[in-house]
């Protein structure tokens, strides 16, 4: 319950918070039905500490959502982290991986990254994978996100410098 019932976690994803260990179900089975309308390259996948085995949270990758919760082809990574591990480097270096996977395995051409006008931390993970901000926009799940993106040639010349 330490990620999606932190109200402080939630609050930057869309702000449902479940308290009971049934709400995590259901939203957990919610999450399994949208992923199986996806390719199975996209999706989110869990996180953990490589010394403990502990859950730090999940990384994504997947079409963004329009308002309307339909998939749009625009392709977003990010990250979703317990509060005990923000500020630890975790979000940077599964995003860079994300990344990487979306243009070394996947062949993208750009990858975006949503984040609340007021998420400074993810701003600054966004920042950090090298992607520009794009400004504001109410083109995805039907509020308004700073949007980020990086494109293939930005990426590969990160790679080289």
């Amino acid at each position: 319950m330490g990620i999606y019932g932190d109200p402080e976690v939630t609050r930057w994803i869309g702000g449902r918070t479940e308290a009971c260990v049934d709400g995590m179900k259901r939203r957990i089975s919610e999450l399994l039905q949208r992923n199986r309308k996806l390719p199975d390259v996209w999706g989110s996948w869990p996180a953990f500490l490589k010394q403990t085995n502990q859950l730090v949270g999940a990384m994504l990758m997947k079409p963004l959502p329009d308002g309307d919760g339909n998939f749009t082809e625009e392709i977003e990574v990010g990250w979703h982290l317990a509060q005990m591990h923000w500020g630890n480097g975790y979000a940077t270096e599964g995003g860079r991986k994300m990344v990487e996977l979306g243009f070394a395995v996947q062949n993208l051409k750009q990858i975006y990254a949503v984040t609340g006008p007021d998420n400074l931390k993810s701003q600054k993970v966004a920042l950090r994978l090298g992607m520009k901000p794009q400004g504001q926009t109410d083109k995805y799940y039907g509020q308004t996100v700073d949007l980020f993106k990086i494109t293939v040639e930005e990426w590969s010349a990160m790679r080289v410098e």
